[in-house]
């Protein structure tokens, strides 16, 4: 396919998707998000020329994939380190990996074919991301400040995260995954009144997108300036937000 082709197709999915909920969002509004918009076409060109490319090769989705997942690994080992340098490419690269979480997508729909295993295993590597860059703040912020208050953050919300109950309740009963989603619906209509909080606690301060790339603008002022500002204060949000999410969905599922 040629790279006109793909570009206009890789558009044009993306308005698409964006436009459908849950997302409902306009990427041509410049005037109300100019920020996403252009890192949505920062993501899209570069994930065009990539899968230009990439057609040639034998290379496969599911392989673009787990680049993917192992970025957001070496971004958060590099993030810990004590070494300015390692910390400004760990930076690098956790604002631009959600190039890879394009390409993989792309290349599926320009040369193979879309399939369930690869949509999960794009969430899973989005996960992984997330574990690395809780790793790397709180490595980061502990090396900066030697206050070992940080660590226990760190590892806090990295537990809270992996014995969330809703984790294990789409393990454990998978194949009723479709009535369990209807069942949680049916409870969100049953408490519309907390619906926005739910919403705000969820995507407010999230590990993608504005939040994450917020944070790495900080944490480069910070470098410069050779001392802590305002990442820290991110740190302490995720752990309330970790816990709140947690006992939300532990109580979400029960009896």
């Amino acid at each position: 396919m040629k790279y006109k082709d793909i570009r206009k197709s890789s558009y044009k999915n993306e308005k698409k998707v964006l436009a459908a909920p849950p997302h409902n969002f306009n990427m041509n509004n410049w005037l109300g998000s100019p920020y996403t918009c252009l890192k949505l076409r920062f993501c899209i060109e570069l994930s065009s020329i990539f899968v230009y490319l990439l057609q040639f090769t034998k290379i496969k989705p599911n392989q673009i994939t787990y680049i993917y997942a192992f970025s957001g690994l070496v971004g958060g080992v590099c993030l810990a380190t004590n070494n300015s340098s390692f910390i400004i490419l760990g930076i690098i690269i956790f604002f631009s990996k959600i190039v890879f979480d394009g390409t993989d997508g792309l290349l599926a729909r320009v040369k193979y074919k879309p399939t369930k295993f690869g949509a999960i295993l794009d969430e899973w590597a989005g996960l992984v991301g997330e574990y690395g860059f809780i790793f790397g703040l709180g490595l980061y912020l502990y090396n900066f400040s030697g206050n070992i208050l940080y660590l226990y953050l760190m590892i806090s919300i990295l537990i809270l995260k992996s014995i969330d109950f809703k984790n294990y309740i789409y393990n454990r009963i998978l194949f009723k995954k479709k009535q369990l989603n209807k069942s949680v619906k049916n409870k969100d209509k049953e408490n519309k009144f907390f619906s926005f909080i739910k919403k705000f606690i969820r995507d407010g301060f999230n590990y993608q997108g504005k939040t994450v790339d917020l944070i790495l603008l900080i944490m480069l002022i910070e470098l410069i300036q050779k001392k802590l500002i305002l990442s820290q204060i991110f740190l302490y949000i995720y752990f309330f937000r970790g816990l709140l999410i947690f006992f939300g969905h532990l109580f979400s599922y029960r009896k």
